[in-house]
Formats: structure tokens, sequence, C-alpha cells
């Protein structure tokens, strides 16, 4: 387990720091240490590489026992790039070549400089790669690679990018690829396109879905594509050590702003599919993130890991700094709940952002684990306890496996593209993905996000949310209907499949829903109320709804919510599983409340939906191996708790909310027959009671308000 900061951004800190820093590091019980190797500042002059602070970095950190993560910033250009590549630079949607400059959070170098798209840029950038791995790859204490910090590849840029000749170019191979040909592509998309001189990306919302739908997949692709060409060349020169890359955020939070598309910077499914790992940064007290949406994000990108390295590359280490706004101070509790939190739910390194507080721009006087807010002490007191806690049970933590989830999302970049190309923002689709996700980590149920091109989990769960997605394709729909005829249940949202992947509305009774369910939505209609009524065995739910209602015919299935003109929500077996048919959007609703984006005035039955979305994962068979009895969940307070195993033995990480004394936990036998629990935080014992088949444990809120526990050893 890697727990560690980054250090150097050059010329920051200053040569006067760094033995004494890096010695302090360690007594902080940190055990690595991240730089940042910019192309800019490496390459002051072509061909003329210049390493000497990294050196002597890289050898004071092993003379201290930190290991290294070399971050290979190739997006940071030299100054000279335009100059030795004239007419690299990217183009905007108007045709206007982009003016590059230092960028908010590195004091030298050009973004986004040049197109990557153009050969000669490419080969500059290749060389650079080449030079430092060449350079550092046999150091003893490198631990690995992030090849590609925050995927930022159009910071600056001033508008939508790019459009240069290189990029289309690419484009238009992309798309021959795809379809097949230019005659496939007319099939398609129903064009008369001659040539394909004739093909090009859409530039505005509003116009086609088509053009729009297609350039933003291929700006993805574009970014996965690219992120693979660094692997494959610091690869071949380092088989040895992991190369990740990470986001600023999971890439299914990337919706799109007024110049951007999209998951414009690539798809992380994409990325572990090739990569050795994939990670995200995470700035909690600056973004107002809390415990249940750290652990969906953790949690979406542990899906798309699928069991290679989960990396938080950026976690906040101290209070942020944006100008001259004064933001919330990191306390040390809080910042050890996201250690725990991250290793709950499979992070193998985590990395602050950063150990000093910045000097220049911006985020001056910001993010130090060390800075000036007044609280830095505790935090590295309660960063020593965790770094003697994760050595002295390192076997412990590496063999750990979170519980494998049961209940899957889906998540749809198609419908991102769809939104996006109407509306201009992906948001809603985000706010519906997230609502679910967000939910079941209230309810502690384990899951994971299953993306539309990596369906082979299909198999492994029991339940299936598909959260707004309005795009399916015949493969997607092929692959929902054999889980359902194999006795999955697929929970669908209004309008599922109403579109194909090209952006074509599909009626009613063309959809596949209605072809497995033998009944048909009659059309979309005004909400009358923001809320329907549910009925599901008994229990009466208050369901928030949004954008519309598009009841479902009648006389099939069993109707749950009635209205007017059919049914609000309706189930239907399917084979041996069963299709539940929604007739609005939930999810989207329940996030934004819970974020805070939306009033709660009249309405706003959070629990409702939670319990919505827990019960329905039960009547599809999933049973939890940890079960919270008590304290309640209520809404605005919850008891969270992750599962997991390591080498046979059982691990429950259970988290308190302020206020809450003691739980209490229900263990099912086949997670832990054990006679106690022991907290490997401070090594108290925690016995168990037994209650006929099942085990219960009550434990105290301790001061830190969270306890790792793991199954004690039974006596010989």
């Amino acid at each position: 387990m890697k727990l560690g900061t980054q250090y150097y951004r050059p010329p920051f800190p200053v040569q006067s720091h760094w033995a004494d820093d890096l010695r302090r590091m360690k007594d902080a019980g940190l055990n690595t240490v991240q730089l940042w190797v910019l192309w800019a500042w490496v390459e002051p002059a072509p061909g003329d590489f210049r390493f000497e602070a990294y050196d002597r970095l890289v050898e004071l950190a092993a003379a201290e026992g930190l290991d290294v993560v070399l971050s290979t910033i190739a997006e940071i250009q030299p100054m000279w790039i335009h100059r030795e590549v004239p007419g690299s630079e990217l183009v905007t949607l108007y045709g206007h070549p982009v003016a590059s400059c230092a960028r908010n959070e590195c004091h030298f170098g050009l973004t986004p400089g040049g197109c990557s798209d153009h050969p000669e840029v490419w080969s500059r950038m290749r060389r650079f790669l080449e030079t430092v791995v060449e350079r550092y790859r046999k150091a003893p204490n490198l631990y690995g690679w992030d090849a590609w910090n925050e995927l930022r590849w159009d910071v600056n840029a001033d508008d939508r990018v790019c459009f240069c000749p290189h990029t289309i170019a690419a484009y238009r191979q992309w798309l021959e690829r795809r379809f097949g040909g230019l005659d496939a592509l007319n099939a398609a998309w129903l064009r008369r396109y001659g040539q394909w001189e004739d093909v090009h990306p859409g530039k505005m919302t509003g116009i086609p879905f088509t053009d729009n739908m297609a350039f933003a997949h291929f700006t993805t692709w574009r970014a996965c594509e690219h992120a693979q060409r660094r692997y494959d060349v610091m690869k071949a020169l380092d088989p040895e050590h992991p190369i990740t890359v990470h986001g600023g955020a999971p890439s299914a939070y990337y919706e799109a702003d007024a110049r951007t598309s999209p998951l414009n910077r690539g798809n992380d499914w994409f990325y572990a599919d090739r990569l050795d790992g994939v990670g995200t940064s995470s700035f909690p007290k600056w973004s107002g993130i809390d415990d249940a949406d750290f652990g969906a994000r953790v949690e979406f990108v542990a899906s798309a890991a699928r069991g290679k390295r989960v990396w938080l590359s950026e976690l906040q280490g101290g209070r942020s700094a944006s100008g001259f706004d004064i933001h919330a101070s990191v306390d040390a509790a809080s910042q050890q709940r996201w250690i725990w939190n991250g290793i709950a739910c499979g992070a193998d390194t985590i990395l602050f952002w950063c150990w000093r507080d910045e000097v220049f721009c911006r985020e001056a006087a910001g993010f130090g684990l060390t800075g000036k807010d007044g609280l830095a002490a505790e935090r590295l007191d309660a960063m020593r306890v965790t770094g003697h806690v994760l050595a002295e049970n390192a076997a412990l933590i590496d063999a750990y496996r979170p519980t494998p989830g049961r209940v899957g999302v889906l998540f749809s970049p198609q419908s991102y593209y769809l939104q996006w190309a109407s509306t201009g923002s992906g948001g809603v689709c985000r706010q519906a993905l997230g609502g679910y996700a967000r939910a079941l980590v209230k309810r502690s149920i384990p899951y994971r996000v299953i993306e539309e091109e990596h369906l082979d989990e299909l198999a492994q769960i029991d339940v299936l949310y598909l959260p707004r997605v309005l795009v399916t394709g015949p493969e997607l729909e092929r692959r929902l209907e054999d889980f359902v005829r194999g006795g999955g249940t697929l929970v669908c949202e209004s309008e599922t499949g109403a579109y194909t992947p090209e952006g074509f509305y599909r009626e009613e009774s063309a959809r596949f829903t209605a072809r497995m369910a033998g009944i048909e939505e009659i059309g979309r209609r005004r909400l009358p109320r923001n809320s329907i009524t549910a009925v599901i065995d008994g229990d009466e739910l208050i369901l928030d709804a949004a954008q519309w209602l598009c009841p479902w015919q009648r006389g099939a299935g069993n109707v749950l919510s009635d209205c007017d003109e059919g049914a609000a929500l309706v189930e239907v077996p399917v084979g041996k599983g069963l299709l539940m048919l929604c007739g609005s959007y939930f999810g989207q609703v329940y996030s934004a409340r819970q974020s805070g984006r939306e009033p709660c005035e009249g309405h706003g039955h959070t629990q409702d939906f939670e319990r919505f979305v827990e019960i329905v994962a039960r009547r599809a068979g999933w049973r939890p191996v940890v079960e919270v009895l008590a304290p309640a969940p209520s809404s605005n307070s919850f008891l969270y708790v992750k599962t997991g195993s390591s080498g046979g033995r059982a691990m429950v990480f259970v988290f308190f909310q302020t206020g809450q004394g003691e739980a209490r936990l229900r263990f099912a036998p086949e997670f832990c027959d054990a006679n106690s629990m022991t907290d490997i935080m401070d090594g108290s014992r925690h016995p168990m009671q037994r209650r006929g088949d099942d085990l219960e444990l009550t434990v105290s809120n301790p001061a830190r308000g969270f306890r790792v526990l793991v199954e004690a050893l039974l006596p010989e």
C-alpha cells in the first residue's frame, strides 16, 4: 500500500527545502513521493534535456527510504514547440488557431501547445517520454509512472477543439474503421456523402444529433488512444513498473461544459483495458464531497479497473486555494476517513496534493499537508498513526479485496453524447447515474458500475439499474435481454432505448423494452405531480420524478404505480427474470436534492428512493453479508459500511456520522464465523454474539469516527 504526496512541480519548492521536507515525509508515516516531470522544464531547448533537480530528488528520497512515482507531464509543452513545428496549433470549431499560454497550475510551459495528432508534435513528445523513462527506469526506489495527469489536453483552449486538419483526418479514419467504408456510413447515418472529404464533425449543439454524437464519441476514443500511445512508448522501455493515468474525476463525471463535449478526457474502462490501472483526483473539502459521494467516486474507478490498480492520485492535502477566497480547512479526522474509505473501496495507492502550500498563482497558500491553515500538526500526527498501521498490517492490506457487487448500474456514454447534442450538457445523465450510485452507498450495498461496451460482468450480478439510458444499440440490447431471460432483474427508467447510437428516435413499439415486455410506452406527458406513489410487496414508496411521465400500457405484468392513462411503474416477468419499467426519472432528482442543487420543499423523499433501490435488489436475490441493524438511516445521516476479505479473513470498515454512538451489525454465516473482530487501528477486540445462524456485533464510535475491523483468528 503506497501512501505518499506530490512534492515537486518545478521550480517549486526550491532546493533549500528538499532534504528537510523528505525527511519529514518519512517521519509523518508516508512511504512515497510523487514528482512532476514537466516536458517544458526538462527540455527548455530542442534536444537539451536537464534532469539535475530530479536526479537529486530521487537520490534524496532513496536515502530516506521513500519510493518515487514519476508523473510525465507531456501536456505542458516547451515554449519552442510552435517555432519548431509551425502550424501545429489546436484549432477551434470556428477555425481559429489556439494561442497557448502558461496554465494556472504550472509556472512554466505552454498549454494546450501543439496538437498531438500532428505527427511532428507526437514525435517530439515521444522523444521526451523515452528520455525520461530511460533515465529513471532503473532507479532502485522507482515505484511507478503516472503517464498523464488528469488527462488534460485542451486546457486553455479558446473553445471546442480540435478541428485541425490532422484531427479531422483522424476522425474520418476512425469512422472508416468503425463502419467499414463510406457506403456503410451512409447506410447507418442515412446520408449521401460522395467522398470522405464531405464528412465533417459536428460543431454546435442543436444540429442533427448524428454528427455531434459521433464526434463526441471520437473525442473520447482519441483521448484513450493517446494514453495508449504514451503507455506503449513507456512500457516498451520499462516493462517492470506499473504505468497508470488519472482523471480529475471519474470519466463518468465529465458531463461537458460550454467548451467541451462529454467524456472529452476519455473513458476509464478503455484506459483499464490497456494500461496497468486508473485513478482519480479528489478534493472533498473543496468540492463538498461527503462519505457517500467519495465512496461512489472510488467505486466508479474501481469498477472501471476491474481488478487492476486503483490510484487516488491527488487527494486533498490541506486547505484549498483559489485566488483570494478562503475555503474550509482539512481536519485530520476527515482526511483519515478519505484514506480508509479509499482503501475499503480497493485503492492501493494514495497520493496527496500536496506536501507544502503552493507559492504561485491562484493556488498560492493552499493544499499543503504541512500548510498554514492551523491544522497541519494534527494532520501529521494522524498520518503517523495510519502509516504505522499500514506498515504493521502490510500483508493484510495488500491482500484485501472488497466484497464483489451483485448489484450493477449501467453507464452509457452514448446517452451522455445524445443529451449533450440536444442541450449542450450531459449533466442530467451524470445526476441520474450518480443518484443510483449514491443510494447504494448509503444503503451499504456493494455494487459495480458496468459500462455499455464492457458487459462481461453481467454474468456476475443479480440486478441492473439503467439510469436515463436513452441510447441503446443492437449488441447492448441483445446482452440485456439475455441477462433478463437468464434470471436477472433489469430496472429501466423512462424511454430506455428510445434512440439509436446514430441519434435517431425510435417509435415506442420499436424499442427493445416493448419487444421484451409485450407492452409499450404511450408517449410523453407532463408530470401531474412531482412524484409517483408505488406499492411494492406492501411497502408504500413516494418516488420523486423528473422531466415527464411516460406511462406504460396496462395488460401485462404487475402494476406497482398506476396513473390516469396507464402504469407509472410496472414489472413484467420475462423468461426467468424480471423487467421493471419506470415512467419517469428517479435517480437524477434524488441526486440533485442530495447535493443541495434543488430545493426539497413539499417533497424530497430521499429515503423512499433509497428504500426502492434496496427493495428491488433484495427481490432480485441480493443479500447483505453485513447488515446494519442500528442506527437506522435518516434523510441526513447514515452508517456507512464497507466489507471485504483478506487471505480468507473477513474485514469490515465502519464509518460513523456525527452523533452516532454505536453500531449494531448482523453478519451472514458465509461471511464470517469468528467469535470476535479486532480493530487494527487501536488493537481493541470486539466479541460477537450468536443469534441463530447469524452473528451480531456491537461497536462504539471511537474518537476518530471509524473502525477497521478484521476477523480475529479462532483459538486452536
